[in-house]
């Protein structure tokens, strides 16, 4: 089975997701933070953590508090002790599709980790958690994401089919209010990135990008079909010209257009251009978790040992429970014995 790329989707669409009723209003804060799919900051983050606990301690039963605890987990890298609690909470609230959709995601976020037949298992219940979520209630983005993501991406043999991945791209264009519509139009553009159909891929984009009323975000959509370009196409050049049109309509706070800019000067063998981007990604965003560590790997490479020093160290304390820490920590020492 081919790996998963679904770490997006918990981020989606959280409004129109049925819940068991709202806990405290700091706990559905917490909720609505982690769903946005905007890491936050270190301060940001002691502070939800506090109140999540303070909730949890006053009311232990209190299933929104422990749902918030478990995107809480999974936001500092415990994504295992996260679906287990989902695995928990969909058990004594089985009614509630968002938790479900939650738990199919995290089934899969965990899957690299797991041996050959575990990863049967957990694909197995992630697809079957996508689709009890879509049972209990149909407009829920995530898990037609997913289930789309699924058909796509796993072999023939396992329930692989473009024409059932189509299905799900479809149901979210109709989605009413046109909020599922740039997920629909994505994911449809992928099966055609799949099948090597460019034409189509860039017609897909382009609706998504010209999507009018509430739910339009035509930055999101120039930055799917820059990644497209860029990790599919394997064409940096052309993933830098849609680039600079996302840019120019991204939010001041976006650092993730900036981010892909170093990623496709880097390809280009531009060093000094990416890191420039990765560099103007943490300016916007200190949690850029990526960013900082591809910034500290390109320093190093370009023999700036003082400043890769700093970005290791820096990446190592804030993202103790990133898998990377570690080897950061010695880089750091590596880069600060070379500069003396």
């Amino acid at each position: 089975m081919r790996p998963f790329a679904i770490a997006m989707l918990i981020a989606l669409a959280s409004a129109n997701c049925l819940s068991a009723g709202a806990g405290s209003p700091e706990v559905e804060a917490a909720i609505t933070q982690f769903r946005t799919g905007k890491a936050p900051s270190a301060s940001e983050l002691t502070a939800i953590e506090a109140s999540i606990n303070a909730a949890i301690a006053a009311k232990p039963a209190d299933e929104r508090a422990r749902y918030a605890k478990a995107l809480l987990d999974r936001s500092k890298g415990e994504r295992k002790v996260a679906k287990d609690s989902l695995e928990t909470l969909v058990k004594q609230s089985p009614a509630v599709a968002e938790y479900h959709a939650t738990y199919g995601t995290l089934c899969f976020e965990v899957i690299g980790d797991a041996g050959a037949f575990e990863k049967m298992s957990l694909a197995s219940t992630g697809r079957s958690e996508y689709e009890k979520a879509i049972e209990l209630d149909s407009t829920l983005i995530e898990p037609r994401v997913g289930l789309g993501k699924f058909f796509l991406m796993a072999p023939g043999y396992a329930g692989g089919s473009y024409r059932k991945a189509e299905e799900q791209a479809n149901a979210l264009i109709a989605i009413p209010e046109g909020k599922g519509e740039i997920y629909g139009r994505s994911l449809l553009a992928d099966i055609y990135a799949d099948k090597g159909d460019w034409a189509k891929v860039e017609e897909q984009y382009r609706l998504a990008e010209l999507m009018t009323g509430p739910n339009a975000n035509p930055s999101a959509a120039l930055r799917g079909y820059a990644q497209a370009l860029l990790n599919k196409k394997k064409d940096p050049a052309a993933a830098l010209v849609v680039l600079e049109r996302c840019r120019a309509v991204a939010a001041p706070d976006d650092a993730r257009p900036w981010h892909l800019t170093g990623e496709a000067k880097k390809a280009l063998g531009d060093d000094e251009g990416a890191i420039a981007g990765y560099a103007k990604a943490i300016s916007i965003n200190p949690a850029a978790m990526n960013s900082r560590f591809s910034l500290a790997e390109l320093l190093e490479k370009t023999k700036k040992y003082s400043e890769a020093a700093v970005q290791y160290k820096d990446f190592a304390t804030r993202f103790p429970a990133d898998s990377r820490a570690a080897a950061a920590a010695k880089a750091a020492a590596r880069c600060e014995t070379m500069a003396k």
